[in-house]
């Protein structure tokens, strides 16, 4: 374990200090949330609850001379005491440094606000509201921030797993509003695949680089997914293990492999939506009395791609996820083949998640969401996915796993990966994409 998100612990304090008096906020007592002082790894934000003493004034957050902010608003009623101070760590891992993190979520959580509203009245309600922010702190000790909406309710991934079938076929129900909601988001003109900004001219969204992969914005769904291998292999090249697989020809393999990538079969190529990036029960928050969901959190990861891309990196605990669920599959891989065929007629799979992914992927049918099942080229992105995820895994670069492991496991596992990555090549077959076989 180690100390590495408490080592600055009494400088972030500092800086809500610093925050509450710009603000004029009377603050009684800072939380914490989801934090512990020793963890393995960087935490990518570090999230506060901030209980006041007495509601903000009405110019506490904008002055009658400040230019109307499209993606802030004022508290409700006067009344409000409690909020959310969220603070983008700098350290997180595989993040790019030079994505405007905090603008990419604000502007992520404003389309999603209104795509959740034109899909159902009241449902953009989810999304938390901004109250003020900062981008570029002045003050060199200073890390990015946003002051939002504190949403009442406990974790998803918390209160499900004892419900009641009837109880998780409603809650269900409610997720697959909120993915139908995400894909009704209104697209400004220009918006292309990767991250998004504001303008620092007229503060309009604007596409910006990507928080999770190195670069962007980029013109094709392809190029995104070119570029995020890239990352993975950047990241690679720090790994005493893998070395960025520089010997035995494997890195020039790839890097060709690269150069080469399209998805000519990829069913409305040109397709963009908003992605949330980690839509998973842990970033939904509900109501326990009531079972009503009431909050959609967390657009860290948020990113404009193809709408395959939300069942590629999201929804593992939801069973929607085409390359399986976190950790070791209970359903040894029965649920993503019935993912990408649509066929749930399997009645011998007795795992919770086999229900669960199929309940949702009815859910999301009648809701009129493209699914894995419908979308082409599905299995040359779940291939690539397979390839990416494979390139650079968290035990074999995260250097706080590396260190506990003896030489002869690190060579071990860095034998069984090449393996795989060797026993994967089939070539090219026009424009195929690479197989990836166990």
């Amino acid at each position: 374990m180690s100390d590495i998100n408490h080592q600055t612990y009494h400088t972030r304090l500092e800086q809500i200090q610093r925050i509450a008096q710009h603000h004029s906020l009377q603050i009684t007592t800072i939380t914490p949330i989801a934090y512990q002082e020793l963890g393995p790894c960087p935490y990518n934000n570090f999230i506060y609850k901030l209980e006041l003493s007495q509601p903000p004034s009405s110019t506490s957050f904008h002055t009658p001379n400040d230019a109307p902010n499209p993606y802030t608003t004022s508290p409700p009623d006067g009344t409000t005491t409690t909020y959310i101070l969220r603070m983008s760590n700098p350290l997180a891992m595989g993040i790019n440094p030079h994505a405007s993190r905090i603008e990419n979520e604000i502007a992520a959580m404003s389309l999603a606000r209104q795509g959740l509203e034109s899909h159902r009245p009241g449902l953009g309600s989810l999304i938390p509201k901004i109250y003020t922010f900062c981008s570029k702190p002045t003050h060199p000790d200073d890390l990015p921030w946003t002051l939002m909406e504190y949403k009442s309710g406990v974790p998803l991934d918390e209160f499900f797993p004892p419900q009641s079938e009837t109880a998780k076929k409603s809650i269900i129900e409610q997720v697959a509003d909120i993915l139908a909601g995400l894909r009704k988001c209104p697209l400004p003109s220009g918006i292309t695949y990767g991250g998004l900004g504001l303008s620092s001219t007229d503060g309009r969204i604007i596409s910006a680089q990507m928080t999770t992969t190195n670069g962007g914005p980029w013109s094709t769904y392809a190029e995104l997914l070119k570029a995020r291998l890239r990352h993975e292999l950047h990241d690679a090249d720090s790994s005493p293990i893998i070395n960025g697989w520089r010997s035995n020809g494997i890195r020039d393999r790839l890097d060709s492999l690269i150069d080469k990538f399209s998805l000519p079969g990829l069913s409305d190529p040109n397709t963009r939506v908003l992605i949330h990036g980690d839509l998973t029960m842990n970033n939904i928050l509900i109501d326990p009395t009531t079972c009503k969901l009431t909050a959609l959190i967390d657009f860290d990861f948020a990113c404009i791609a193809h709408p395959a891309h939300e069942f590629l990196v999201s929804l593992q605990d939801l069973g929607s996820n085409v390359m399986g669920p976190f950790g070791e599959d209970p359903t040894e891989g029965r649920l993503a083949q019935a993912l990408l065929s649509g066929d749930f007629s399997n009645d011998n799979v007795p795992d919770e998640l086999w229900w669960v992914g199929k309940t949702f992927n009815a859910c999301l049918t009648e809701r009129g969401v493209a699914l894995p099942s419908s979308i082409g080229g599905m299995g040359v992105l779940c291939r690539w996915r397979g390839l990416e995820q494979c390139v650079c895994p968290l035990h074999l670069a995260a250097e706080f796993i590396v260190k506990r492991m003896s030489e002869e496991a690190r060579k071990g596992r860095e034998r069984g990966l090449r393996g795989r990555l060797w026993r994967g090549w089939r070539g090219w077959k026009g424009s195929c994409s690479w197989v990836l076989v166990d």
